[in-house]
């Protein structure tokens, strides 16, 4: 992946996770490695611009893996941040296996639920990474 993915405009979102969305997206795990998982997310979207390093696979790929399969209501902004963690891993070759065409018609009626705003970003993330 070029250096320049995350500043796609559809990976915009990553860089603006507060650190609530973080804290909630770390809870998704067991709570004894919730800690190191937070760590690691602090790291993946301050210091990487969203692109996680072989190293980070468990921590804290694990908890971004359960945010982009678990929507809940009033943590729309969690489930697109992991959603776009997911898509950039997956185009990294760091996931392989995910079938990302399989992965956008499942969850397609969730992300018609969004707002609108989310929805584009997680559909403009899906098309900008196409191919």
């Amino acid at each position: 992946m070029d250096n320049a993915t995350h500043a796609l405009p559809a990976f915009a979102l990553i860089g603006t996770a507060s650190a609530a969305e973080l804290d909630w997206i770390a809870g998704l795990g067991h709570a004894e490695e919730q800690a190191r998982h937070r760590a690691a997310l602090q790291v993946v979207v301050n210091d990487q611009g969203g692109r996680l390093h072989d190293h980070q696979l468990w921590y804290p790929y694990e908890v971004i893996e359960r945010g982009a399969g678990h929507y809940q209501p009033g943590h729309e902004r969690e489930f697109v941040l992991c959603t776009l963690l997911v898509i950039l891993a997956v185009h990294a070759g760091q996931r392989l296996g995910v079938d990302m065409a399989l992965q956008l018609d499942d969850l397609a009626a969730t992300y018609e639920t969004l707002p609108p705003v989310l929805r584009d970003i997680v559909l403009d993330a899906y098309q900008a990474l196409a191919g």
